[in-house]
């Protein structure tokens, strides 16, 4: 063989190790950006997250909500909408909604205002035991909730072959 033939054979290879190349460095740079995109919707999912915690927790401890409170979780729970699907928004509205219940039960015993509360009697047993269920309830709800966020933020990742794998896997089968 002559210089002039592998001289035209390496420019014919040439561009298709080109295109392979533009093609990998092409791959490599979505994988990049979908790994900066998972990043920054984790941090923001982290901070949904906390604020879900941080309610529960402080009901949890406290065994009482004040109904600023309740807002409070409802505004900074808001995001969770945009970021999660539907379960999570939903156990949103229902922590607020059961907050309010719980809040409203605590100011029948023992009124924010300074007022007496309902009298010693069936009435005050009643809301009593609904109080104390209701916070069992909340209880229950700190392992539930973190469970839902865990299947929604799980960096966990199915093992994917590399394209290289793939490609070689693809020649030794042809």
């Amino acid at each position: 063989m002559k210089f002039k033939e592998l001289v035209d054979i390496f420019n014919a290879l040439l561009t298709p190790v080109i295109a392979v190349t533009t093609i990998y460095i092409a791959w490599q740079q979505y994988q990049v950006s979908q790994l900066s995109l998972k990043k920054d919707l984790y941090e923001k999912r982290l901070r949904v997250f906390q604020v879900f915690m941080s309610y529960l927790s402080e009901i949890v401890r406290e065994g009482k909500v004040s109904y600023n409170r309740c807002l409070q979780f409802l505004a900074d729970a808001s995001e969770a909408e945009f970021l999660f699907d539907e379960e999570i928004t939903n156990q949103a509205k229902n922590l607020y909604n059961k907050g309010i219940e719980l809040w409203h039960l605590s100011n029948q015993l023992y009124p924010f205002d300074g007022s007496p509360g309902l009298p010693t009697g069936e009435e005050r047993s009643r809301v009593a035991h609904k109080q104390s269920e209701l916070l069992a309830w909340f209880s229950n709800q700190v392992s539930e909730t973190r469970k839902m966020f865990r299947r929604e933020m799980s960096i966990q990742e199915q093992k994917r072959p590399s394209i290289i794998k793939l490609v070689r896997k693809h020649l030794s089968s042809s």
